[in-house]
């Protein structure tokens, strides 16, 4: 059972180092660190940072990143859905691995925050937080304020993004707890009510319709009717890896190319226990099932079009109904890239 610290980034990612001094110091360090990111260049030099730093500094090498769709802030309801299905994926896997789970809502755009913290009412966590942070500390703590030098060779940096060890106590960051209701036991019958199957109960029934998810009648909204689609491809996915995800790329003159690609998808499907270069060909992106546990995948990568790249990628699935899910997910994803 590991500790995680699951945190939205953004560009200041002085706030990830932060929640990691503050938990340590209050006895729960964490053992790893899960980071939603957006395309933004910004953000993704405020990860390529912490992938220096945390090993280096803080002694953490378990880094995931679990790579979003939206480029900035969630601007539709298409990006609003896919976070939440991503949200809600992150953390059901890792409580049903018995994970102890600490999540950060202080980085990253508003939207992402407010839709992490309603995922964690559906899927529980052991604390949800908040960081505040005296405004200096939040404006040089910018990614575009840092430095060039690399973290592990620069002090200012490491002043950057441990404020509190360099700093009067008046001046530390402190954690601000944030209350949640988890409804985790009631999501069983939250999802078939959403599903139209049956007429929950009157309290249950009451909450629903207070919250636009279902109609007086007991019929299922609009709204309703996406939460039970997302809850519906959360549900089926198979439990996160014990271990980190091995990744074996063969000799190829696009090697570079395969192997981040391979370390997005092992950041980005938790269920995925190891993934392996395979032969590549002309043809259609898809992602087929071999069973009892093996997903096929076919995709172009970013500025070779004309090449059609496989990976086979071992899942921790054990029935069919999760191998299916697992493929629909991570289908999904590669026809959105």
């Amino acid at each position: 059972m590991a500790k995680l610290l699951i945190a939205t980034l953004g560009i200041v990612p002085a706030v990830i180092t932060e929640a990691i001094d503050l938990l340590d110091k209050q006895g729960s360090r964490p053992d790893g660190v899960v980071l939603f990111v957006t395309q933004d260049p910004d953000v993704r030099d405020s990860l390529d940072l912490l992938l220096r730093h945390l090993p280096a500094h803080d002694h953490i090498t378990r880094i995931e990143p679990v790579h979003i769709g939206a480029y900035g802030d969630i601007a539709d309801s298409g990006a609003a859905v896919e976070f939440m299905q991503e949200a809600c994926r992150v953390l059901k896997t890792y409580r049903d691995n018995g994970d102890r789970l600490f999540v950060c809502i202080a980085g990253g755009r508003k939207a992402m925050s407010a839709l992490l913290a309603l995922a964690v009412q559906f899927y529980g966590a052991e604390r949800l937080f908040h960081i505040w942070v005296p405004p200096w500390i939040e404006e040089e703590g910018e990614i575009t304020k840092m430095p060039s030098l690399p973290p592990e060779d620069d002090e200012e940096v490491t002043k950057k993004l441990h404020p509190a060890l360099y700093r009067e106590p008046k001046d530390h960051p402190r954690i601000v707890d944030l209350p949640f209701i988890g409804l985790f036991p009631l999501l069983g019958d939250i999802l078939s009510a959403l599903r139209g199957q049956v007429v929950p109960e009157k309290a249950l029934k009451q909450m629903l319709v207070a919250n636009g998810l279902l109609n007086p009648n007991g019929t299922p909204t609009p709204l309703g009717q996406s939460v039970a689609a997302i809850l519906e491809s959360v549900e089926d996915l198979p439990p996160a890896r014990q271990e980190e995800c091995k990744i074996h790329i063969g000799k190829h003159h696009y090697r570079d190319k395969l192997e981040s690609f391979a370390q997005e998808l092992a950041g980005r499907f938790p269920y995925v226990t190891e993934i392996q270069s395979d032969e590549w060909r002309q043809g259609s992106e898809q992602v087929k099932a071999e069973p009892p546990n093996v997903l096929i995948v076919g995709t172009h990568l970013k500025g070779v079009d004309d090449i059609l790249f496989r990976f086979r990628l071992t899942t921790t699935a054990t029935t069919e109904g999760q191998l299916e899910a697992a493929r629909k997910d991570i289908e999904r994803n590669i026809l959105r890239r």
